[in-house]
Parts: structure tokens; sequence; C-alpha cells
């Protein structure tokens, strides 16, 4: 008897472990567009719903939302990024209100669930880029754990829907985990009020501290 009880705690505790945070919880009917399919067929997936992951790369505060950029990472059954040498891609996240870039430092995982809204032309340093973009319904911001090297990011933008056949851009990078950061948590986004002035992070902005990524040429 005492050994079935052990039993059931311990599966209780494993499945408590493996559950999605409530904050990216999305209805189990609802079909989520994968970062592919949404890079792939743009128009097509439009106010479809998502839940993508991966590592802060860039955050900008405008006036009345905060613009994230992700690169864009497969998530466990949970929904925490996994981390690997190589990417799909990056897409941006649009959050209602002001979110701090000292909180959402470069390298901290993140998971969004919200809605596609299409794409955007941008760049990654002097790199043209199309970004998938997401409408932000809630979030969760990961705990950092062991430290994770990873010696280069091979990135591969889903660019046929533009008629665009770029090559795999290539950017090495180191994350680490900094014990210093504050700790993860489940947020959903709410509308403050706007600020007079915005604010954007950029790679190696961060000055506290150890920079979470570093570039190495």
């Amino acid at each position: 008897m005492l050994k079935r009880f052990y039993g059931l705690t311990i599966i209780f505790l494993l499945a408590g472990c493996a559950s999605v945070p409530e904050s990216i919880q999305v209805d189990e009917n609802m079909p989520l567009v994968t970062y592919q399919q949404a890079a792939s067929n743009p128009d097509e997936n439009v106010n479809q719903g998502v839940r993508w992951g991966g590592v802060v790369a860039l955050v900008e505060n405008l006036a009345e939302s905060t613009m994230i950029e992700m690169v864009h990472y497969d998530l466990r059954s949970y929904g925490r990024p996994l981390l690997s040498n190589q990417s799909v891609g990056r897409f941006r996240v649009y959050v209602d209100g002001f979110l701090d870039p000292m909180v959402f430092e470069q390298g901290r995982l993140v998971t969004f669930a919200g809605t596609f809204s299409g794409v955007e032309e941008g760049t990654v340093g002097e790199h043209n880029y199309v970004f998938p973009s997401i409408k932000s319904s809630g979030y969760h911001l990961w705990k950092d754990i062991d430290r994770v090297e990873i010696s280069d990011i091979h990135i591969f933008p889903y660019h046929s829907y533009w008629g665009w056949p770029h090559r795999p851009f290539h950017q090495r990078v180191i994350i680490r985990s900094n014990n210093n950061q504050p700790s993860g948590g489940s947020t959903t986004p709410t509308r403050e009020p706007s600020q007079s002035s915005g604010s954007s992070s950029s790679a190696g902005s961060v000055s506290r501290g150890e920079p979470v990524i570093r570039k190495q040429h």
C-alpha cells in the first residue's frame, strides 16, 4: 500500500513538472501553426494560433507595446525551448504595454502564445531578413539552468514566399546562463501607460554583469 502511495506521488509530481504553464496554454481544440508553416505560407495562416519560443535577441520598446525579436527553437512537450546549434530562423513578437529590457535580456528563454500576424521585412545586422510576426496573448519567461554553449547557429530563413533565394545566415554566438538574472515566471501581457519615448535593447546593450550573448568573429 505504501509503495503504491509513493508511486502515485511520483507520477503526479512528474505530471506537474511536464505541464504547460498556464500563461501559454491554449484551447485543446485549437490547431497551432508551426514556424515553418507560417513562414512558408504566411497569407494562408494569418490569425491562426501559435505557440513559439526561443532565445531573446533584441527588445524594442514602442509607444504602446514592446517588440521582441526571437531566435526560434522547437519546444518541448511542456513548452520550454529546446536549445541546439541550429535554428530555422527568427521571428518578432508584439506584446501590449512595456516590457523591461533588463528582465527580457538577450539570451533569456521565452515561450509565447498568440496569433500569427504575417511577415515583415527587416534586417539582422546588415543582412536583409523577413520576419514572421505574432501578436502575443501570453508568455512564460523560463528560469536559467545549466550553461549551454552554442558555437555556431545556422539560421535557414524561409524566404520562398518573397522569391528571395538567400543563403543561410550564420552567426557565431555563445549562450550562457546568468545566476544574477531575475527568476522566470508565467506572465500575461497587460497594457500600461505609454512611455514618453521608446527605448531598445540590441546585442551587447546590457552592461551589468557578463553579457548573456557574446558574438565572436
